[in-house]
């Protein structure tokens, strides 16, 4: 059975996983190399090799198994996320981790692969979405995306809402519904933007629209940035010879604006690396045969999760999207985020091996 299902593991796409996670160590070493504390670079290393043996327990796991226990995972999840707000370490302003000896977990990033799970079975249910589904559908999302929105983390809570993005295209819903939601989406903006964002929420808003007015403040992490990209040019200023970053000029280069540490360095020719990787990522991993529904849904809605943060992320290092503190998948600083994308994937590469194994 071993050998059956490493004969029939899609070793490209492993390739593609481990050339964005390598690439992730190259640019987190020139991110950080120069700081007086640097644990940063072999933190991500111990989480690399961590992650793969992890990858591999977990293909070997049964895909029936996992949809099966996939509402207990996510309940035991929310449980911890709830736990969390009461005694979760903060670090950079949220509530976001839990200490685990020397290790910080973000349970956050973790929430993501059983709903996504949970998700694809109830919605595998579903013919149209009318009122009744829809506030089911709310509620599995809704419960997980309250629970980080109050640590404050608004940037994976609101990496959350892919999932009912992707629901949207896949299956019918009533126009009706459909009205509601935007004007929901609208109402909830106002009341959110005027009565619920702290002022530094509000300020990474408006810088965004006009960042060379708060240059000195919430519009700095934007220039710096765009500044960072544009002067790679075609082929960058050379590894370890970036101004913005190793200078420090660019505030989170090795977790939300890694890819800027990547065009100043290495170019539009790092950058358009960079998205072919994603590129035969999304290709292998989209365009597979399931065994049923729920395996069908699961893949459209971890694949296209990634999709999402990969896009959000991109868009915010070239000043095209507010700055919410989204890592880009497999690339940024953070074991967390590496170890739980790694299993979402790891669960695809079983999806796509089953057609072929006997058990």
């Amino acid at each position: 059975m071993i050998r059956d299902s490493l004969r029939f593991f899609d070793k490209l796409a492993f390739t593609v996983l481990l050339a964005l996670a390598i690439s992730g160590l190259v640019l987190i070493y020139s991110a950080s190399h120069s700081l007086v504390y640097n644990t940063y670079f072999s933190r991500q290393v111990l989480w690399f090799f961590i992650v793969v043996i992890v990858f591999f327990i977990v293909y070997r796991l049964k895909t029936e198994l996992v949809f099966d226990y996939s509402f207990p995972v996510y309940v035991g999840l929310v449980a911890l996320l709830a736990l969390q707000l009461i005694v979760g370490t903060i670090i950079a302003g949220t509530k976001s981790w839990i200490k685990v000896s020397f290790f910080s977990v973000q349970v956050s990033e973790f929430i993501k692969i059983p709903l996504a799970l949970y998700l694809a079975k109830t919605v595998t249910k579903i013919t149209l979405i009318d009122w009744r589904s829809y506030s089911r559908l709310l509620t599995i999302v809704g419960i997980p995306f309250l629970l980080i929105a109050l640590q404050p983390d608004l940037g994976t809570a609101f990496m959350l809402c892919s999932f009912l993005l992707i629901i949207a295209f896949l299956k019918k819903i009533r126009t009706v519904i459909i009205v509601f939601t935007l004007v929901t989406i609208a109402a909830g903006g106002f009341i959110g933007y005027n009565y619920l964002l702290k002022p530094y929420q509000k300020d990474r808003i408006i810088s965004f629209l006009n960042p060379e007015k708060y240059k000195k403040s919430s519009g700095y992490q934007i220039i710096q940035s765009k500044i960072a990209v544009g002067s790679g040019g075609l082929v960058g200023k050379g590894y370890l010879n970036g101004t913005q970053s190793q200078y420090k000029f660019l505030p989170t280069r090795q977790t939300d604006f890694v890819v800027a540490v990547l065009g100043e360095e290495f170019g539009f020719l790092g950058i358009s690396f960079l998205f072919v990787l994603f590129f035969l990522l999304f290709y292998r991993q989209f365009n597979i045969k399931v065994q049923s529904d729920e395996e069908f849904y699961y893949v459209y809605f971890f694949n296209g999760l990634i999709l999402f943060q990969f896009l959000v992320n991109i868009l915010m290092s070239v000043g095209y999207f507010p700055i919410m503190g989204v890592p880009l998948p497999f690339v940024s600083y953070g074991g967390s985020s590496l170890l739980s994308f790694f299993i979402g994937e790891a669960l695809i590469f079983r999806i796509k091996a089953n057609p072929f194994l006997n058990d």
